[in-house]
């Protein structure tokens, strides 16, 4: 079985970054890879990352910066080259999520972001909630 193509939108990280005993935060911490995919992300959205957790949840630039190089340990930064349109009406920024996708050739996007959950699936990438983060890694909700 290959492993599962996992892009994690903006706001899965933010929620880890602030709490420690989430199961994404055991993620990146475990370094990604023993938990049935391959994690991607791209400079756009650890970007986004950064200005959020820095001017939003004023995180010191220290922290902020060890978070950032963290993630980029335990996932595979893409470069998208495409860009499009497809989440004009609301919000924009959230493009960036489905342009990482299409370049990683993404299984999932895992997200609480409601435009993004609206569409439940772009191009063959399955949407899904945070939620289910708990049933598609059972091993994780012991630690």
């Amino acid at each position: 079985m290959n492993p599962i193509r996992v892009v994690l939108d903006t706001n899965v990280y933010i929620a880890a970054a602030l709490n420690p005993q989430s199961i994404i935060y055991k993620i990146i911490e475990d370094s990604a890879a023993q938990y049935l995919g391959t994690y991607f992300t791209s400079p756009e959205i650890l970007q986004e990352l950064q200005n959020k957790l820095e001017d939003k949840f004023r995180f010191p630039r220290a922290t902020v910066v060890r978070w950032l190089n963290r993630i980029e340990e335990a996932v595979t930064v893409v470069r998208p080259l495409q860009k499009i349109n497809v989440l004009s009406e609301h919000d924009p920024d959230d493009n960036k999520i489905l342009e990482c996708a299409l370049e990683a050739k993404a299984d999932l996007i895992i997200t609480a972001d409601l435009d993004l959950l609206s569409l439940k699936k772009f191009n063959n990438i399955k949407i899904m909630h945070t939620s289910t983060i708990k049933y598609l890694f059972p091993q994780l909700n012991d630690k």
